[in-house]
C-alpha cells in the first residue's frame, strides 16, 4: 500500500481506495494460487473447495471492479506485498511435500485459511471505512464479499476437522 504522495495530503477516501486496489490485486493473485493448490491437493473435498474458492474470487473481483469504477479507478495500481509471501509459501509446500500425502493436504488447507483470514481482515476494514464515509451501495458489495469469506473459512474449518486432519494421523 502506498500511503503518502509527495506534496499531497492523503485522506480517508484515499486510504480506502488504496485498500480496495490492494485487495483487488490480492484477489487476482490468490485466484491463480487457488488453481495451483487445487492441482496439488490430494483429497477430493479439498480440490472442490479450491474450485469453489476460485468461483467466489471471480465474483469478488467483479464487485471490486464495479466499486473501483465508481471512483474512476481500474485497480491496476494495487500491489499487495503479502500475497507474494503467501504464494511463495504455497509453491514451497507443493514442491517440498510428497504428492498426494495427507500431510500435504493439511498444510494446504492451513495456508488457504491464512489467506481467508487476510481477506476477512481486509474486507472488514474496507466495510468499516465505507460505512464511515457513508458509501452505502459500496458497503453492501463489500459486506457480501466479507460474508462469503467468513462462510468459506467456517467450511474450511469443518472440512479440516472432519476429513483432512484425521487422514494425516
Amino acid at each position: 500500500m502506498v500511503m503518502k504522495e509527495l506534496g499531497k495530503r492523503i485522506g480517508l477516501e484515499d486510504f480506502f481506495l488504496d485498500g480496495l486496489e490492494d485487495i483487488y490485486d490480492a484477489e487476482r493473485k490468490f485466484m491463480k494460487c487457488f488453481a495451483a493448490l487445487g492441482i496439488a491437493a490430494g483429497h477430493d473435498i479439498l480440490k472442490e473447495i479450491l474450485v469453489f474458492n476460485i468461483n467466489i474470487t471471480e465474483k469478488h473481483l467483479g464487485h471490486l471492479k464495479a466499486i473501483l469504477a465508481r471512483f474512476n479507478r481500474d485497480g491496476n495500481n494495487g500491489k499487495c506485498e503479502i500475497v507474494g509471501c503467501l504464494t511463495e509459501k504455497a509453491s514451497a509446500m507443493i514442491r517440498d511435500m510428497e504428492t498426494g500425502s495427507p500431510l500435504r493436504d493439511v498444510a494446504l488447507i492451513c495456508l488457504v485459511q491464512i489467506i481467508q483470514h487476510y481477506k476477512i481482515a481486509s474486507y472488514g476494514n474496507l466495510m468499516s471505512l465505507a460505512t464511515e464515509m457513508n458509501h452505502q451501495k459500496v458497503k453492501i458489495l463489500i459486506e457480501e464479499c466479507l460474508q462469503d469469506e467468513k462462510r468459506t473459512d467456517l467450511y474450511l474449518t469443518e472440512v479440516a476437522r472432519n476429513f483432512i486432519n484425521p487422514s494425516a494421523k
